[in-house]
């Protein structure tokens, strides 16, 4: 049996403001500094999905009006441990590894997968600032599986 990756399902990453408007002018800026760092990109109406190393990666695009004016942000998403990884995991788990996490948030996703998300508000951002956003999501996937791994080992 050939098992696909979370996200070649439909409904894998949770687009989390559905109410809100895309925002197609950062999302196009987002694919062009991807594609600027040849990583393999797969453009979807409402978010760009792409790897980062044997993890699938969605990104959401969204413009936020506010009172002072509109804002675009954008949301990093992720699967912990993979696409079975995981999902032993109960409530109560997923509590105390929020508390231990400095960076994103796990919350369930796809099949009670593990999702890890990372929210990020995009004004003024630039390339250098956007890969340094890249390397911290990295480095909260990093912490989730070191922290999940811990949770393990004294249960």
């Amino acid at each position: 049996m050939k098992f696909l990756p979370p996200e070649s399902e439909i409904g894998a990453f949770i687009n989390f403001l559905p109410e809100e408007l895309p925002s197609p002018v950062l999302k196009e800026r987002v694919k062009s500094w991807m594609e600027e760092r040849e990583f393999i990109i797969r453009d979807r109406d409402e978010s760009l999905v792409f790897q980062m190393g044997l993890t699938f990666v969605a990104v959401f695009f969204y413009r936020i009006p506010l009172s002072m004016g509109p804002i675009d942000c954008f949301s990093l998403q992720a699967y912990a441990l993979g696409r079975f990884g995981a999902q032993f995991l109960d409530d109560d788990d997923l509590e105390i590894l929020n508390e231990k996490l400095k960076v994103g948030c796990l919350v369930r996703g796809h099949k009670r997968q593990i999702l890890f998300t990372y929210n990020v508000l995009a004004e003024g951002i630039d390339a250098r600032v956007f890969y340094r956003t890249l390397d911290i999501f990295k480095h909260g996937l990093d912490m989730t599986d070191q922290q999940i791994n811990i949770l393990m080992s004294t249960t």
